[in-house]
C-alpha cells in the first residue's frame, strides 16, 4: 500500500525532526516518565505522543489489511454503495 509506505515515512521524518530538535535544544530522553512520574520536558511528552500515535496507525492499518484480505468482496461490495451514496449526495 502506498499511502501506507508514505504515513511511516512521514511519522518516521517526524521522529527524526523531534529527535534532531531535542540534540539541538540538549534535552534527555526519558523514555517511562510517565510510568515513573518524572516530570517530561515537552518536547519528550510531543515524541511520546508521536510514537504513540504510530503505533495505533500502523495498528488501524495493520487491521484493516487483514480484513480487507479475510473480506475481498464485502469490502468491494461496501466501498461501491459508499461511492454511489457519495455520488448522490455530492450530484444534488
Amino acid at each position: 500500500m502506498t499511502s501506507l509506505k508514505s504515513l511511516r515515512a512521514e511519522l518516521e521524518e517526524l521522529r527524526a525532526d523531534i529527535m534532531s530538535k531535542r540534540e539541538k535544544s540538549g534535552e534527555q530522553a526519558a523514555p517511562d516518565a510517565h510510568e515513573s512520574g518524572i516530570a517530561v520536558k515537552p518536547l519528550a511528552a510531543l515524541e511520546n505522543q508521536i510514537g504513540e500515535l504510530n503505533k495505533m496507525v500502523k495498528k488501524m492499518l495493520d487491521d484493516a489489511e487483514t480484513t480487507v484480505g479475510d473480506h475481498p468482496v464485502a469490502t468491494v461490495a461496501g466501498a461501491l454503495a459508499l461511492g454511489i451514496v457519495i455520488g448522490r449526495l455530492t450530484a444534488r
